[in-house]
C-alpha cells in the first residue's frame, strides 16, 4: 500500500478566538497570518517554509465562531477550545491517498475538492485550492486527515515564513499515548512512515516528525508538566530557531514564563492556548 502521504502538513489548534490566539503567539515572536474566514470558523496560521521551500508546514489556530454554519465534523473537533485537535498529513495525490486508505481498511469519505479566497488587509486576494481526505473518526490514535495543496506557494510567502524569534522550521508534533509504539504502528502502516526510539517513539515521514510519549516520559522530558488529558492526544509542537538564547530573552520580555531544560525552551500550555510549545536550536 502506498498512501502518497509524504509529510506532516500541519497541526490544528482549537482556540476560543483566533484574534486572541494571534496576540498570544505574536508575543512569542511568531509572524501570524491575516485572519481567514471559513464557514462558521476563522483561522490564523504560523507558517514555515518546510521541505526546501516546496511543501508548506504550519500550525493552524482555528476558532469555532458559529457551530450551526461550520461543517459538522469540524464543529465536533472544535467544540472544546484550547487544545490541539487535529493532525494533517501532506498528500501528493488525494485520490490515491483515499483509495490506499480504503484498501488498507480505513473508512474514508469521498475526496473533497475545494478552496476559498483569502483576502489580505492589503487588498490582495489569494485563491487557495486543495483536496481533502477525511477518514472517519475513531480509527486512529490521534485524529488525522490528509490534504493535497494545489496552491502551496501562498503558504510559503517570505512575509509569512519569516519570524522575529528566528524560527526556521516546524520540527515535530508532540503527542501522548498509553502505548506509543502501538500508536506509531498506525502511521507506519497507513503513511508508510518509519518509527525509531522508545522515549519518545519517533514517527518519521518527511521533514516534520511525530514524537509520541507515554505519560511518565512526557513529564520527565517537559519538566513535570502534567498531561492535559487522560486519553491519547496531541499535545503541541516543537520549532527550530536560529538562536535559542535570544528566544529566551524575547519570551521573558514578553511577560511569559519560559522553562529552560535540556537544550530546549518550553512554554506551558496554559500560556499558549492549550498547546505545549517547545523551542530548540536549529541543527542545520
Amino acid at each position: 500500500m502506498t498512501s502518497d502521504i509524504v509529510d506532516i502538513d500541519h497541526l490544528m489548534l482549537s482556540v476560543q478566538n483566533s484574534d486572541l490566539a494571534m496576540d498570544v503567539y505574536s508575543k512569542m515572536g511568531f509572524t501570524i497570518t491575516p485572519r481567514g474566514i471559513l464557514e462558521g470558523m476563522s483561522n490564523r496560521l504560523i507558517c514555515f517554509s518546510g521541505a526546501g521551500g516546496k511543501v508548506p508546514n504550519f500550525v493552524e489556530m482555528m476558532s469555532l465562531d458559529d457551530a450551526q454554519l461550520a461543517p459538522p465534523a469540524m464543529a465536533a473537533a472544535l467544540k472544546v477550545p484550547d487544545r490541539a485537535v487535529l493532525l494533517v498529513g501532506a498528500s501528493n495525490d488525494a485520490q490515491n491517498t483515499k483509495t490506499a486508505l480504503n484498501e488498507g481498511g480505513m473508512k474514508v469519505s469521498p475526496v473533497i475538492d475545494t478552496g476559498r479566497e483569502w483576502k489580505l488587509p492589503s487588498g490582495e486576494v489569494l485563491d487557495l485550492t486543495f483536496s481533502i481526505v477525511l477518514p472517519a473518526p475513531a480509527q486512529a490514535p490521534f485524529y488525522w486527515i490528509a490534504c493535497q495543496h494545489k496552491t502551496p506557494q501562498h503558504y510559503l510567502r517570505e512575509d509569512f515564513t519569516t519570524h522575529n524569534n528566528g524560527a526556521t522550521s516546524l520540527k515535530n508534533i508532540i503527542a501522548l499515548s498509553d502505548d506509543p509504539q502501538k500508536a506509531a504502528n498506525h502511521f507506519c502502516y497507513f503513511w508508510q512512515a518509519k518509527s525509531s526510539g522508545k522515549s519518545p517513539v519517533i514517527v518519521s515521514r518527511g521533514d516534520v516528525d511525530l514524537h509520541i510519549y507515554n505519560r511518565d516520559e512526557f513529564q520527565s522530558s517537559f519538566v513535570g508538566l502534567e498531561p492535559a488529558r487522560s486519553e491519547d492526544h496531541l499535545a503541541g509542537f516543537t520549532v527550530a530557531v536560529k538562536d535559542l538564547s535570544l528566544v529566551g530573552e524575547l519570551l521573558s520580555k514578553a511577560g511569559l514564563s519560559p522553562i529552560v531544560a535540556d537544550e530546549k525552551i518550553i512554554i506551558d500550555p496554559s500560556q499558549a492556548c492549550g498547546s505545549l510549545v517547545v523551542f530548540v536550536a536549529d541543527d542545520k
